[in-house]
């Protein structure tokens, strides 16, 4: 049970993965969501203490903040979308 879903979770962890660095390429993933390699870092570690639970969980976090970018990001509502569109002073 806990194999599975330490290979379950780094299935998932190589999609996201990949996913992303197609999405966001020309800048550092860690420049334009933070959150998501936090995430990464996290589950990494509870997969070194063999917690495969937390580690999933972990994994879950990171997608959402993945997607949170992206839905971010195709709305113009990213941070490097906003700096290129400053609001003038009246």
């Amino acid at each position: 049970m806990v194999r599975h879903a330490i290979v379950l979770g780094i299935a998932a962890l190589g999609i996201v993965s990949v996913t992303a660095g197609r999405s966001m390429a020309g800048e550092a993933l860690a420049d334009r969501c933070p959150q998501y390699p936090a995430h990464l870092r996290i589950a990494r570690a509870y997969l070194a203490r063999s917690d495969s639970a937390a580690a999933i969980a972990e994994l879950r976090r990171a997608d959402e903040a993945l997607g949170s970018c992206l839905r971010e990001e195709a709305a113009g509502n990213s941070l490097l979308a906003r700096h290129g569109h400053r609001i003038r002073a009246s």
